[in-house]
């Protein structure tokens, strides 16, 4: 009798996941918990689709044992299609792709993270890993986001809680209701307020490509070395997995090179 051929697995096919909890941080983004456990590194992302409106790559903001956590703004036709979604809905997901940030690099040193409005959703699980009471941890951690304005800020309480644990510094482009009690400008600026900022300290960075060519300059400005500081990179990312080109860059694929690249490498391919 001939044996059946059997068909390789789809690698574009998304397995179900249920909407756990939704939380509105503003008008035009969310994050969505969403029941499925996933063994990856901190820094990947998964590839979210709904059917009949399309798929799209999201950085996960969350891991929960047997859930995840995705923060999404509202920019298109999937987007707005996913925050009709509810609570007990359900969406597909596959993955997680892509290289994370360099955990061991940054054991037993001064880590300085900034982010850049939605980014510290990349962001916020390395945040939690930092402060996390399992050894080995890091010497000391300093964070720095910004945002385009208090409305737009995400994360509050957990930034609240952070600030408890680790310097915090939240800052605003700018302040049209004039109540914000914080600081305001753009995140490089404060990058000279950083304590003990020195060769051997590590940072991460996420933002749009102009805030990150920035606040690089102004880091090795303050003596950081290149091959210290981290990047991760957004492009347009259609398959997650090195086929489709679309997030190429020179010779590097940021879904499956990155999207976490070392500085020294990423100069090479910044926009």
């Amino acid at each position: 009798m001939q044996e059946r051929l059997s068909s390789p697995p789809n690698p574009y096919a998304g397995a179900p996941a249920e909407i756990l909890r939704v939380h509105k941080h503003t008008p035009t983004e969310r994050s969505f918990e969403l029941a499925r456990a996933v063994e990856g590194c901190l820094g990947q992302f998964v590839m979210l689709s709904l059917p009949m409106a399309g798929e799209f790559p999201v950085s996960i903001s969350g891991f929960a044992g047997s859930s995840i956590e995705v923060t999404v703004r509202n920019v298109g036709r999937v987007t707005s299609e996913l925050f009709r979604r509810r609570q007990g809905d359900s969406v597909y997901l596959r993955g997680p792709y892509g290289r994370g940030f360099p955990l061991a690099e940054l054991e037993g040193h001064h880590v300085l993270i900034i982010a850049g409005g939605s980014a510290l959703a990349a962001a916020k699980p390395l945040v939690e890993h930092c402060l996390g009471d399992n050894p080995p941890g890091v010497k000391r951690l300093d964070l720095l986001v910004g945002f385009r304005s208090p409305k737009h800020i995400l994360f509050r309480s957990d930034l609240r809680r952070w600030g408890k644990r680790c310097s915090t510094v939240v800052t605003v482009d700018h302040d049209e209701d004039h109540e914000w009690m914080g600081a305001i400008g753009f995140v490089v600026d404060y990058v000279q307020h950083v304590e003990h900022l020195g060769p051997h300290t590590r940072v991460v960075l996420i933002g749009p490509p102009l805030m990150m060519a920035n606040t690089v300059r102004e880091l090795l400005r303050h003596g950081i070395r290149e091959e210290n500081i981290w990047l991760s990179l957004e492009r347009h990312m259609r398959c997650g997995i090195g086929k489709c080109g679309h997030c190429r860059i020179r010779d590097k694929y940021v879904c499956t090179d990155g999207p976490v690249f070392r500085y020294d490498e990423a100069k090479l391919l910044l926009d």
